[in-house]
């Protein structure tokens, strides 16, 4: 979902042969209009891949140029508002893609989610026809696009829809659409996701792999998450936060409001190259930014969950901190009357992210970006719907959280250190391997079905690094997600029904699509 000024540039590429060979564009056309008219708007075809769109873009910005809406963005010291900042472009744009597993939608069927998308966020609602102008046009047999200029007809006026959460809006229409057609239950909008690269810093960052500038070509924002989440694994105060990015290379930016209050902050590395402009100034990045549970607020929240007595060596956390918590992630119920429902296994699924990235730290140079891979995977899984940390932290969650942080400080201080044999680094694999098992199992039975797919993801990269690791070692030996939710199932109808409290279903909304 975007926002511009220059429509004519939106329609011209959507109706022209695409930017590369990947997204190569085919059967450009309009399928649904704000008049209900397409085949009135689509535009004549002069040749191959080529398209005389004035007519459609001139109709489409009518309202907006008899309300004397410029065509381009004015610039900055031209604007005539009363704020200094030029606001956002009228041209708003939205993309809607099928899942790969879909089968493919008609375009009568992509016309009602459309029409819904437009709807729930007030661009045109159903019987408003003084509602804004729109088109949409479809180029692949997987994805279609909206183009709509933000001004009514009726009166001129400017519509806001960002004011209406749009984003919102439109994963509620994703959502209804699955149901209708019977499409793949992603994510429901719960503010769990991982913030994704734009197309510009993974462009970037292979460019300058290509180039030979860099080592890598991990997108920028994606290596900083990883530096920000190892330091607040590793951290137990805010000081100690900021010290460990330096270890890192990460410049900290501090906002503080009145008083010298902390606001947030933002992180830059200074020596990755696709971490600067083309002008040489660094690029910040916000905590929340990068992850959700990396926010000041919530790494706050992190540090305030009291520090436990954990044992030194691997092989006692493997048997006195993972086992228990995968246990505990078994039972599922409240061990006794101290603990505090889905709050234990909340935290002891989030606790469960910083041990995989303890699992990066002690293993082999060989497998280190395979556990990335793993831990990025996991990320959403460990964050709870809606308020992404648990409330309160029990006993078990608190204890695998020390023994985290435990291990990454140990690697962090003194890296040349082997903090584990390779037989100590097999046994974490398999306990964290069974815990997130649990984890997956635990979501398949609350209906979280993109957190239970992501750990279930996580838990067979972990079978397979534990296979490569060693020959001698079963696979069977971690036991599969599906296997464990059986086995919960079977034990759920032995024990009397449980009584559903008020408001437990709000806090674990159903999955829905994201896109």
């Amino acid at each position: 979902m975007t926002r511009g000024w220059n429509v004519y540039g939106l329609i011209r590429y959507l109706m022209g042969p695409g930017s590369t060979e990947q997204s190569a564009h085919t059967d450009q056309h309009v399928f649904a209009t704000w008049d209900s008219r397409p085949e009135v708007h689509q535009p004549e075809q002069l040749g191959t891949d080529r398209f005389d769109v004035g007519a459609l873009v001139a109709a489409l910005r009518a309202p907006a140029a008899l309300a004397g809406v410029p065509k381009r963005r004015p610039r900055e010291d031209g604007w005539p508002g009363t704020v200094s900042r030029v606001p956002k472009g009228p041209v708003w744009q939205c993309s809607l893609r099928n899942h790969p597993d879909d089968p493919l939608l008609t375009d009568e069927q992509w016309a009602e989610v459309v029409a819904d998308v437009l709807h729930r966020t007030g661009i045109a609602e159903h019987d408003d026809p003084g509602g804004c102008r729109w088109v949409a046009i479809r180029h692949a047999p997987d994805h279609v696009h909206i183009a709509a200029v933000l001004v009514r007809q009726d009166t001129g006026e400017l519509v806001h829809p960002h004011r209406n959460y749009d984003f919102r809006r439109v994963k509620e229409a994703c959502n209804a659409a699955e149901d209708r057609y019977g499409l793949t239950s992603t994510g429901a909008a719960d503010r769990t996701a991982t913030p994704r690269p734009t197309r510009a810093e993974n462009k970037k960052a292979s460019r300058l792999h290509a180039a030979g500038q860099r080592r890598t070509d991990v997108a920028i924002r994606n290596k900083l998450r990883r530096q920000v989440s190892s330091a607040a694994a590793a951290a137990r105060s805010w000081d100690e936060f900021l010290e460990y990015l330096a270890l890192a290379n990460a410049t900290v930016r501090v906002r503080q409001g009145h008083h010298g209050r902390i606001l947030g902050y933002s992180v830059t590395d200074a020596s990755d190259p696709a971490c600067r402009t083309a002008s040489g100034d660094p690029l910040y990045f916000a905590g929340g930014k990068l992850g959700p549970d990396l926010t000041y607020l919530k790494l706050m929240i992190r540090w305030k969950s009291e520090e436990t007595t954990v044992p030194a060596s691997v092989q006692g956390i493997v048997d006195e901190v993972v086992l228990p918590a995968r246990e505990r992630m078994r039972l599922r119920g409240p061990l006794n009357k101290t603990e505090f429902g889905q709050e234990a296994l909340q935290g002891i699924a989030h606790a469960t992210g910083d041990m995989l990235l303890a699992l990066v730290v002690v293993a082999d140079a060989d497998r280190v970006a395979l556990l990335i891979d793993a831990w990025e995977t996991y990320a959403r899984a460990g964050r709870v719907p809606e308020q992404i940390l648990p409330r309160r932290w029990a006993a078990v969650s608190r204890d695998l959280r020390t023994a985290a942080n435990q291990l990454i400080r140990a690697s962090v201080r003194n890296p040349a250190r082997q903090r584990a044999t390779p037989c100590q680094f097999i046994a974490l694999l398999i306990a964290v391997g069974a815990l997130v098992a649990e984890i997956a199992a635990w979501h398949e039975v609350h209906q979280r079905h993109v957190a239970a797919r992501h750990a279930r993801a996580t838990h067979g990269m972990l079978v397979q690094i534990a296979a490569g690791q060693t020959n001698h070692m079963e696979s069977s030996v971690l036991a599969s997600p599906t296997a464990a939710t059986s086995k919960l199932r079977r034990e759920l109808a032995k024990r009397p029904p449980v009584r559903a409290l008020p408001g437990h279903r709000s806090a674990y909304p159903k999955s829905g699509r994201a896109h």
